[in-house]
């Protein structure tokens, strides 16, 4: 579980031999960056910096800040103490945002076969917050009472109109806007109570139908993108192509628990059994890759190695052409189980979808 982030603490853990002078400016450092995370764009390229991949083109609002303080610092040459600050930057935002931010961590992890700069602190906070938020996410929010507002008093301007005989028109007129004024605001009061009490049923509206639309797609045996049965499909293709199927059906991150539940079912007795990210590309046709790739830019590929490998199958006929295979060739090979392989897919689509990632 991720609890407060405590900078000084987390960097001696990465560095216990760092003097104070060091610790102090890498804080400051890090605070003003931290400052200049607005967009995921740079949570992208903090990504790439932790996890050691191809560092941003552009990262000067990243490495300008610690040179500041450590003339000697350069982004290309220090990849590890970029990667460890980076790692940093992410493991703090993950204590006060999560949602896409962690999705974002995971699948540049490829399921935990990348490693992290901070020796995968990073991953495993990330882990456990999106496993944590997940479960949260299951749970009826509900609506608050709607409470019936409270008119302001306007006695004190109705008094004047009573005492006074001939009504001077000055007085009603203070009367009548102190009671509509009155009105105004309790009515104002009425709709920010009402909004208030119907957000968390909206939300928990779409979480419902989030589910409902992942289990009438698994009853139904049909891939929506490949347009033919799930049944039909190779095993390979069946868990690339249903993973990210369950991702388009996501309408808030996390996502429902139960597309957990429905990728194990879905891969059934391979759930369990190896294969890599080459080898499960090579087994989907060129045709079915071209219905299941988004167009993915060659910065943000690395971060999406499923789409990435799909987007190539489909431009080129073969699984890796040279700019995929630049950019996922550190995992094209590694081992992982089928039912993480659709996982990481599903989380991958999530993140094109909700990140904005293109």
């Amino acid at each position: 579980m991720v609890g407060q982030f405590d900078f000084i603490q987390s960097y001696r853990d990465l560095d216990p031999d760092a003097s104070r002078e060091i610790i102090d400016a890498r804080q400051k450092s890090h605070d003003k960056i931290q400052g200049t995370v607005k967009s995921m764009l740079r949570v992208f390229d903090l990504c790439k910096i932790a996890f050691l991949l191809e560092a941003p083109s552009e990262a000067e609002w990243f490495e300008k800040p610690i040179r500041d303080l450590d003339p000697h610092f350069l982004l290309k040459k220090d990849k590890a103490e970029a990667g460890k600050l980076a790692a940093l930057l992410l493991r703090e935002r993950l204590t006060w945002t999560g949602g896409v931010s962690n999705i974002a961590v995971l699948t540049t992890s490829f399921c935990g076969r990348r490693h992290s700069a901070d020796a995968d602190a990073l991953t495993m906070d990330a882990n456990d917050a999106l496993s944590t938020a997940v479960r949260l996410h299951r749970t009826l929010q509900g609506g608050k009472p709607i409470v019936a507002p409270k008119f302001k008093s306007a006695a004190t301007e109705i008094a004047n109109v009573a005492a006074s005989n001939p009504v001077p028109g000055e007085i009603v007129r203070q009367a009548i806007e102190a009671v509509l004024a009155s009105t105004e605001a309790a009515a104002k009061s009425l709709a920010e109570a009402t909004e208030a009490s119907q957000a968390p049923a909206r939300a928990d509206i779409v979480r419902l139908a989030e589910e409902v639309d992942m289990l009438w797609w698994h009853i139904g045996d049909w891939h929506e993108l490949l347009e033919k049965p799930r049944s039909d499909a190779n095993r390979e293709t069946k868990i690339l192509a249903s993973g990210i199927e369950l991702g388009t059906l996501v309408r808030q991150v996390p996502g429902p628990y139960g597309a957990y539940g429905l990728l194990r079912r879905i891969a059934a007795s391979d759930a369990d059994a190896k294969t890599s990210l080459r080898a499960a590309v090579t087994a989907v046709s060129q045709v079915d890759a071209g219905k299941l790739a988004r167009n993915i830019s060659p910065s943000s590929a690395s971060l999406v190695p499923v789409h990435t490998a799909l987007q190539a199958l489909a431009r080129t006929g073969t699984e890796w052409d040279k700019d995929a295979g630049d950019a996922v060739s550190d995992v094209a090979d590694m081992e992982i189980s089928f039912y993480e392989l659709g996982l990481q897919a599903y989380r991958e689509r999530i993140l094109i979808d909700q990140g904005s990632l293109d």
